[in-house]
């Protein structure tokens, strides 16, 4: 097997593993509700808590990975989740599950990007987009999975928080899995550079084109630095709207169905399990179209629909619902197949880890603020298409600016030359 291979495998099992157990907690919200007298404001608490240690994780970790390498903080990561799937399997209060829901979090949060900038490190730079796919394939896997496990787990009636012991084993092979992985080429070869330059060496022979006086910098003061400012900005507003809104995809619109659509929870699973599977779909359209004119473009092509989906989820009824649901989940979360890819193969090695963490950070914090806000206006206004229009459909059109003023990618280009 090509060593490359064997990074994409340890990075997709993770993808997957994190997107079973964020599903499996979302799907299991009205069960848990019921089964431990739960109220919204309880899950608020859990969500916001947990969303935001992931968010720190993630802020913290990228910076590690560039500075000690993607290796150890890519076994940190999965050792943290399995502890915490332990324990998330044993709670039965609010702050049971805070907790044990934070301790998840300091292992998910960083994970996935530190995945992709594993893969986009190791891959071939013409195969890097079909690498890539495979890794951002897990999310939908995931989803699937834990749809499915929650679907199954309600309709045979299993005590429902043992469903948090399933990733344990899967976890536990991965680490050993990682455990056998090299550091990247890449950073092996950026360390050499720093080792050179505390040593006050006049000439610094690398193999990868490094940029030797941003290098002595901190990563966060270089993302922020004139030639990667604008990109890290943009990117922070369109990462935290999109996955905000794929939050209230899986956390608030459930309940809207429940409560406005009158769709009972069981078919409500099963319009989740049916999404999830067909997104994969959109996938693997978005990740070759990608590679044909660009992720920053396919991007824009798809949240300029999932825009014009939400319209049909307000004005649909009975079976059209799952149409439009369908739709909708297919053209919001297919982005995932191409702005992770965006991030890794546009900023440069001496800050990928972090760029992408970064990323991720501020997809935790849009996590927190975009379904509390429409929880909010529904709970004061009782008005589901006040909200849906308000924080769903304004910041589509908010991020679809915002996506067209990043800088044009070239996806089969090297590395180097891609990162601008």
């Amino acid at each position: 097997m090509q060593r490359y291979w064997k990074f994409t495998i340890a990075s997709v099992i993770g993808v997957t593993l994190f997107a079973f157990d964020f599903e499996l907690f979302l799907a299991s919200i009205p069960g848990l509700m019921a089964l431990f007298h739960f109220n919204l404001n309880d899950i608020n608490i859990i969500d916001d808590t947990s969303f935001a240690i992931s968010a720190l994780a993630a802020f913290t970790f990228g910076p590690l990975a560039d500075k000690y390498g993607r290796k150890i903080l890519f076994m940190v990561t999965i050792l943290i989740y399995s502890i915490g799937s332990f324990f998330s399997a044993l709670s039965v209060s609010v702050l049971d599950f805070t907790f044990s829901r934070s301790v998840v979090s300091i292992g998910t949060g960083p994970d996935e990007p530190l995945g992709f900038t594993l893969t986009a490190e190791t891959a071939p730079h013409l195969k890097r987009g079909r690498q890539m796919l495979i890794v951002s394939l897990g999310f939908p896997l995931g989803q699937t999975l834990g749809a499915f496990t929650v679907y199954m787990f309600t309709l045979h009636s299993t005590y429902l928080p043992y469903v948090f012991f399933i990733g344990l084993l899967p976890a536990l092979s991965l680490l050993y899995l990682r455990k056998g992985l090299p550091e990247t080429d890449r950073f092996k070869d950026m360390e050499k550079a720093r080792e050179e330059l505390k040593e006050n060496q006049k000439e610094i022979k690398t193999e990868y084109k490094i940029n030797t006086k941003e290098l002595k910098k901190a990563s966060y003061k270089q993302l922020f630095d004139t030639d990667l400012r604008r990109k890290s900005i943009l990117i922070a507003i369109y990462t935290a709207i999109l996955t905000g809104t794929s939050t209230i995809l899986l956390v608030s619109l459930p309940i809207y169905y429940l409560e406005v659509k009158h769709i009972s929870f069981i078919d409500t699973l099963t319009y989740e399990f049916i999404s999830f599977g067909i997104s994969a779909v959109g996938y693997t359209i978005v990740a070759f179209s990608g590679n044909k004119i660009g992720r920053r473009n396919i991007v824009l092509i798809f949240m300029s629909l999932t825009f014009i989906s939400m319209f049909g989820i307000i004005l649909a009824t009975g079976i059209y619902v799952l149409v439009f649901n369908i739709l909708f989940t297919l053209f919001l979360l297919s982005q995932y197949a191409a702005w992770p890819f965006y991030v890794n193969e546009m900023y440069p090695t001496r800050v990928r880890a972090s760029a992408s963490t970064f990323a991720y950070g501020f997809e935790w914090l849009g996590n927190i603020i975009f379904p509390t806000l429409i929880l909010s206006i529904v709970s004061v206004t009782g008005d589901w298409t006040l909200g849906i229009v308000s924080i769903m459909m304004v910041p589509a059109l908010i991020s679809i600016l915002v996506t067209s003023l990043l800088p044009r990618d070239h996806p089969t280009a090297v590395l180097e030359e891609n990162a601008i």
